[in-house]
Parts: structure tokens; sequence; C-alpha cells
């Protein structure tokens, strides 16, 4: 799941604040809350939009935006079923409803599934003002076969209070090598509880990478997450495998370019 470390790590200062522990990694930046129902099984927030979060001005928002709020909503009750283990993302699909929306998003989500192997959720994302339907997110977990990625400390909220100043692609260090082609480091500004590349981030860069081909903005992402990026760069490859479809292979530089993820990406027709 895209669940940050632990809040109250040993190098954090006393009274220290869990909004101030976000603000480390750069899901701090993007802002959002929600709230899990006693039940594990529903969830509901908010979330805004800056231009820095979309697609282009007063476009959508970008996809990878959402997987990683989506992560993030499913991700915390996926943990209360698979603890002590972590709940690693199998998978994570965002489909655009919208071509534009509103700053002000409101959320809805459910578990659909809670299994021994397997926890399945559906996330919702409407414009605030209007109520129209915005995007629907699928994500599946599993718990960690490893036993040092434990599950973090039971928690029904989450908050960011923080804001991105440049686009996300920028913010987080994503480079474009050539078309087709996107890298990002795997540094612990981009990481997630096992301190490996965060979910949001390897959709991030395959994103990029499908833009940097076509020269549109991607509206649909399917990511299939397959290992971790654990040394890093993260490098993604496009190809243009239909008129409006690319395939984007996410591997992991630094370990023997290790096969990291498959992904699925719809893009917008030329502008």
């Amino acid at each position: 799941m895209t669940q940050l470390n632990e809040v109250g790590a040993a190098d954090d200062a006393p009274g220290e604040t869990e909004g101030r522990t976000l603000q480390r990694y750069f899901i701090g930046n993007i802002p959002f809350g929600f709230e899990v129902a006693e039940n594990g099984m529903e969830m509901s927030g908010d979330a805004t939009l800056s231009d820095a979060l979309r697609s282009f001005e007063s476009g959508p928002p970008r996809p990878s935006v959402l997987a990683t709020i989506a992560d993030c909503m499913a991700g915390i009750p996926a943990c209360w079923v698979t603890s002590p283990n972590l709940a690693v993302t199998l998978d994570i699909a965002v489909w655009l409803a919208a071509e534009r929306c509103g700053n002000d998003l409101s959320m809805t989500g459910r578990i659909v599934k809670r299994g021994l192997s397997t926890v399945a959720g559906e996330i919702r994302f409407s414009d605030a003002t209007t109520a129209e339907l915005v995007a629907i997110s699928y994500l599946t977990f599993m718990p960690s076969p490893r036993p040092q990625d434990q599950a973090p400390p039971h928690t029904t909220t989450m908050r960011t209070n923080g804001s991105m100043p440049v686009p996300f692609p920028e913010h987080v260090g994503v480079r474009v090598l050539s078309a087709g082609v996107a890298e990002v480091d795997l540094v612990r500004f981009t990481t997630q509880a096992a301190g490996t590349l965060q979910g949001g981030i390897v959709a991030l860069v395959a994103e990029v990478a499908a833009e940097s081909l076509t020269a549109t903005p991607v509206l649909d992402l399917d990511v299939r997450y397959l290992n971790a990026v654990r040394v890093g760069p993260g490098r993604a490859t496009a190809e243009r495998v239909g008129r409006d479809l690319v395939r984007v292979e996410v591997r992991d530089s630094g370990s023997d370019d290790r096969l990291a993820a498959l992904v699925m990406a719809r893009t917008a027709p030329p502008r």
C-alpha cells in the first residue's frame, strides 16, 4: 500500500504531529483526508486539487494522483485484515469518468472483499459541488510475505495538510530520458512503509512515460505490481499497442532491471 512509515518513528521530534511527519514524503503534499468506519468496510473523505495535480491546466486529475489516494484509503482497512503483516498492493485501476472537475472532490469507498489471502476495495471520486462522478478505482491487496514488513499502528483516519508547488512529476523528480522512457530515483521522499518505491510513484512514472510517447494526457491506468523497486531508479518504458492504448513496463534499474510493474494506459485523443 502507499501507506507511509509509522508516525512517531525514532527520529521524530517529541510532540511531532502526524501532518508534519507526512510532510517528509510526497504524499503529504497531496491535500486529502478520510475516515474509516468502525466496521472497517466503508470509507469517506475529501481531496483538493490544484493544477499541479492535474494532467493539464483545468483538466482532469492525474490518474496517478487518484491511485495514490485510493491506495491509502483502501490500504488502511486492508491492513486491519492483514495485520500484523503489511498489506501490499497487487493492482490498482483508475478510470476517469469526467473530462473536467472542480477543485474539491468528495470520496467514498468500500471494501468489497475481505479474505485471508486478498482484500479488495472500490473508491469513487466525485465533484464536491456538482456530485458528478469524476473517477472510479479498484484495488487488490495481499499480506506481505516478508516478516519485516509490518502493518502500521491501527488508525481510522488520515489527513495531509501540505500542497504541491510544482507539477507532480517535477515535485518528485521524474525525468524523461527520451520519448516513451521516464525514470525516478528511490529516495526517502518517494518511499512507502517497506522502504521501497511507493505505488503511486510507480503509477506516475508509467503515466509520464506514456505521455511522453503520445504527447497526450493519460486518462485511465491499470497497474499490476509484480515486484518492489528496492534499489532504483525505477525506469518506465512505454510502447503504443493501439490507437489510444499504451503498454508500459516499470523496472528496477539498479536490481538487474527486475520487472516491477506492468501498466496499461489509455490516452486522450490528440488535442
